[in-house]
């Protein structure tokens, strides 16, 4: 049920089960659980089964006690990270702003979606203004491109789909989607041109987190004349250099 503020109780309920499974500090019988939240039995059994389902709860074979996931904890280490990246790549993202004169950005891979993590702007007074916790799309972004190409699985699943035209200039076959990936492979950094929003020109770049893989980009958004222009080259250098830099940072974690 959703009331009038837009909050939605059974979600309400269920951070409640498991603000309660935390506080006790191990396993507890449905029994206490019940009593804690004074659910109705039904309403009970409905979410606790959904959070054992989704991982968020684990059910003890023994004694049939319920105690907190692990999907909790995994979920609980990526925004650890989000935070320690962002924390990271803010020296890094203001000199890249400042020196590229445009709009600098860090971007996450959330499941389909790209999500800005932290913007920086230059004093620019053209500048490209975004917001920290919009998302985009993966196919016509240049930080959506880097996720693409440095993901299988996930570029296999967008060929798949159908991709939706933002301007007569997106991408949206699945030979062209996967084209963009291996250029932006070989080259080593993503180009957006006009793809998502027309006038506007950005480029990506790769940062490898501690085991590899690629879960953050790097970049630049701005109103350049043309890809192939000097000021757009001088960006993605900057861009490149400053992803290594974040990497080589995030190596150096404890």
């Amino acid at each position: 049920m959703v009331e009038a503020g837009g909050r939605v109780q059974s979600i309400e309920k269920a951070v409640r089960i498991l603000e309660i499974l935390a506080e006790a500090g191990g396993p507890m019988p449905l029994r206490e659980i019940a009593r804690r939240t004074a659910l109705p039995k039904s309403t009970l059994h409905g979410i606790i089964s959904t959070l054992r389902e989704t991982g968020l709860v684990e059910q003890s074979a023994e004694d049939g006690c319920y105690g907190l996931g692990l999907h909790l904890f995994e979920l609980g280490c990526a925004a650890s990270d989000s935070r320690d990246i962002t924390a990271i790549s803010r020296p890094f993202l203001q000199e890249l702003a400042n020196r590229a004169g445009e709009t600098a950005f860090l971007a996450a891979l959330d499941g389909t979606d790209t999500l800005l993590l932290e913007v920086m702007e230059a004093p620019n007074p053209l500048r490209v203004a975004l917001a920290p916790g919009t998302r985009f799309p993966l196919y016509c972004t240049a930080q959506g491109k880097v996720f693409l190409a440095w993901n299988e699985n996930i570029l296999r699943q967008i060929c798949r789909s159908e991709p939706v035209a933002y301007t007569p200039h997106t991408h949206i076959s699945p030979e062209q989607i996967q084209a963009d990936a291996a250029a932006t492979r070989e080259r080593g950094y993503a180009i957006e041109d006009g793809e998502h929003r027309i006038g506007l020109r950005a480029l990506a770049a790769p940062i490898a987190d501690i085991d590899g893989k690629v879960r953050y980009a790097i970049g630049v958004v701005g109103m350049f004349r043309l890809v192939q222009s000097e000021e757009f080259a001088t960006a993605a250098h900057l861009a490149v250099e400053a992803a290594r830099a974040i990497a080589a940072s995030l190596q150096r974690r404890p």
